[in-house]
């Protein structure tokens, strides 16, 4: 089936139709089913012989019916939220060009885009230059990092393997991507090493110096500390300068897991949680979580120009992909270690050129608003709520307090699948140790001080 204009009429109408479901209030942000519930609503088979083009569209309306809406003002659930429109037209013309990044040949205004976007972003950070890769999200972004500490550390790795007992140095609240890269790499669970965190979040560095330390004693060598940037539940940021100091004097590679908080770096009211972030030598920046670009607009930054290249670049595609001509120098493939990668930077680049940095800034700084007016919000009702922390970022971790002697970690286990089985209001829940909570992120640029309003009422009145 082709492209056509009447096949674009039909979706563009249904596009259209639930775009204008998304701000009545009486649309939930999810129509809530169970998996064997929804295996019986729905056919999940396909078919033997080919079948009528409304069969396509069939489905995509059950796809749209029971999705979860996250353009949808009271979708709060994930370090996500709803995609911009010049977001969702990127995505749209990059679907429709449908072209791989791995040359310039293929790719020659996307590669340009993105070279030029990792210099933005990196300029931001403090870095010069744009070395740098888009990645297929931050978990792909903080394993690049160990391959690069690892080429730098030790260049004949590359052929070799490891000969040496790396050590890792993670806080223990840190995103569990790390123990993927570094079973990844072959480095064994038992290279990483967990650092303590304070209650609220933030790595401390008494013991990161202990436990490099202990791992020098035990014959291992120190490969890369990774600070935290926002952390996942409770947005907390690691002390940047203090934990570099300590790298510095150790020689280890720094990489910043900025992948939740690193767009803090759009404000100044709020880039001082970032401070020192300059110094590191490499930082992971997921702009898909706060800049409403859309899933998954991700980016892997560093300093150090060529380590890329010198940790990915084999010789295996200069046969019939890697060819020696004028634009070679733009190729992105021998920096990646995908070959086959999507456009995913028209998404950010169409949103910069309608933001710009100012508007980013503002875009930033409406979240940070609308963080402290749920708070203020909450704090008004003392009886009612109570904070686990005290919000760092756009993390509100709270509990609901029963009006009877109920359980209370129990009574806010519950109480959240309730609301999301309800459908209308969706946001997630955490807990430290035995300590059971919801945990509201504010992403969603679409959330308006009303809508917060909502959400607080509704919550008083769960009993």
């Amino acid at each position: 089936m082709m492209l056509d204009q009447e096949n674009l009429n039909l979706l563009n109408e249904i596009i259209l139709n639930y775009l204008s479901e998304i701000d009545n209030n009486d649309v939930p942000v999810i129509k809530y089913r169970s998996a064997n519930d929804l295996k019986k609503e729905l056919s999940f088979s396909l078919p033997k012989t080919q079948q009528d083009i409304n069969s396509v569209f069939n489905s995509i309306k059950d796809y749209l019916e029971y999705s979860q809406r996250t353009l949808h003002p009271q979708f709060n659930n994930q370090l996500y939220s709803a995609i911009t429109a010049p977001a969702f037209m990127g995505e749209v013309i990059s679907a429709l060009t449908n072209t791989s990044m791995a040359t310039f040949e293929i790719a020659p205004v996307a590669t340009l885009m993105e070279k030029k976007m990792i210099e933005k972003l990196n300029s931001y950070v403090g870095y010069k230059g744009d070395e740098g890769i888009m990645c297929t999200g931050g978990s792909n972004a903080n394993m690049l990092a160990l391959h690069c500490a690892r080429a730098k550390d030790d260049p004949k790795a590359y052929d070799e393997g490891n000969s040496k007992r790396y050590a890792v140095f993670v806080s223990e609240v840190a995103h569990y991507s790390f123990e993927k890269a570094i079973t990844l790499m072959g480095l064994g669970l038992n290279s990483l090493k967990k650092v303590k965190a304070s209650k609220s979040g933030k790595m401390l560095t008494s013991d990161l110096i202990e436990k490099i330390k202990e791992a020098k004693e035990n014959g291992e060598t120190p490969l890369l500390i990774a600070s935290t940037a926002g952390t996942t539940v409770k947005g907390a940021f690691d002390l940047i300068k203090e934990i570099d100091q300590v790298a510095k004097e150790n020689q280890i590679w720094h990489h910043i897991d900025g992948a939740w908080g690193g767009s803090a770096l759009l404000s100044k009211n709020t880039k001082k949680l970032l401070e020192g972030c300059e110094l590191s030598d490499s930082f992971t920046w997921d702009a898909h979580k706060l800049m409403g670009t859309g899933l998954i607009t991700s980016f892997f930054l560093t300093k150090h120009e060529g380590i890329l290249k010198a940790s990915n670049s084999t010789a295996g595609g200069n046969v019939y992909i890697f060819h020696d001509y004028e634009n070679k120098e733009y190729d992105t493939g021998p920096h990646s270690l995908q070959c086959g990668r999507k456009v995913d930077i028209l998404k950010l680049w169409l949103s910069w050129q309608y933001f710009g940095d100012e508007g980013y800034e503002e875009y930033m700084n409406n979240l940070v608003d609308n963080k402290n007016y749920f708070v203020e919000k909450l704090k008004s009702y003392p009886d009612k709520f109570q904070l686990i922390h005290e919000p760092e970022f756009l993390n509100v971790c709270f509990q609901v307090i029963p009006s009877d002697d109920s359980d209370i970690n129990e009574f806010n286990f519950k109480k959240r699948f309730e609301l999301s089985r309800e459908g209308h209001f969706q946001v997630n829940f955490s807990r430290d140790d035995e300590v059971i909570y919801f945990r509201h992120v504010f992403a969603n640029i679409n959330v308006t001080k009303k809508d917060i309003d909502r959400f607080v009422e509704r919550l008083l009145s769960i009993r």
